[in-house]
């Protein structure tokens, strides 16, 4: 079951990043109206800001930050561009939305300040925008899944370790049994030869009696708390079991799920 939640979970961010369109929108700055390009993902704002910055270096941009923007200098939103640009990028949760981010995609001539740009976009910039940022959708989608990939090999080695620490108790438990039983076995032979020593002390002196059947007390109350404790050993050992299955089918689970991302990095 859980397999199959975080399977649909992967497979409907996915659907939902591949139909994500940008759209052109208004953004306030230092008391002007900027034109921008606007898309909205569903991933959270840390995830976004990775894959952007991981895309752009992967191109020779490295970025640099200033007034809540990651900027990439020199850039060309296609391949027809003349002249470079200033990219200035802004990433947010949207609201009520804390898995969803609205990424925000300025665009400025090379070196260019913000408050000089025209109030209105003649150039048709703020369209090479929306197309950059659509096709940016594809690669932050793919940092997402390789995101989920890490996240769930760390909970695949948490339960595998899990799954370890209780094989290893089940030895201990076993190894314990097996020392409690050899102890039983002996206070046993001990007891018998106790009882033996006891009938020959019929006609000793009561001093001699009451130290023979001291130590036969002493044994039977041995005999006792071996039996106790062994009921406990196997009672562990029986819980430790059931754990183990219950883990096991975690285990798999989480496996299964590991998996799917697996397949999904692959398509």
């Amino acid at each position: 079951m859980r397999k199959s939640i975080l399977l649909l979970i992967v497979l409907l961010s996915f659907r939902m990043a591949t139909y994500a369109q940008a759209y052109e929108g208004k953004m306030d700055y230092q008391k002007t109206s900027q034109q921008v390009a606007i898309i909205e993902l569903p991933y959270k704002t840390s995830i976004v800001e990775d894959a952007i910055k991981d895309y752009m270096n992967k191109r020779g941009f490295k970025s640099s930050s200033s007034k809540g923007f990651d900027i990439f200098r020199g850039a060309k939103l296609d391949s027809a561009d003349q002249d470079p640009s200033d990219l200035y990028f802004k990433v947010d949760r949207k609201k009520k939305e804390k898995d969803y981010s609205v990424i925000t995609l300025l665009v400025t001539k090379a070196n260019q300040d913000i408050l000089s740009r025209p109030a209105m976009d003649s150039t048709g910039q703020t369209d090479k925008a929306k197309a950059f940022l659509n096709n940016l959708v594809p690669a932050i989608s793919a940092h997402n899944v390789d995101v989920q990939f890490a996240d769930q090999q760390d909970v695949v080695k948490k339960a595998q370790k899990k799954m370890n620490n209780l094989i290893n108790d089940q030895s201990d438990i076993e190894k314990k049994i097996r020392k409690l039983e050899a102890d039983q076995d002996q206070n046993k032979t001990d007891i018998i030869k106790q009882t033996n020593d006891i009938q020959n002390t019929i006609g000793a002196d009561d001093n001699v009696k009451n130290k023979a059947q001291k130590k036969m007390n002493k044994l039977l109350d041995e005999q006792d708390n071996l039996r106790k404790k062994l009921r406990k050993a196997q009672a562990d050992l029986d819980e430790n079991k059931t754990n183990q299955e219950a883990q096991q089918k975690e285990l798999d689970n989480q496996q299964q799920a590991l998996e799917a991302i697996r397949a999904k990095r692959t398509n």
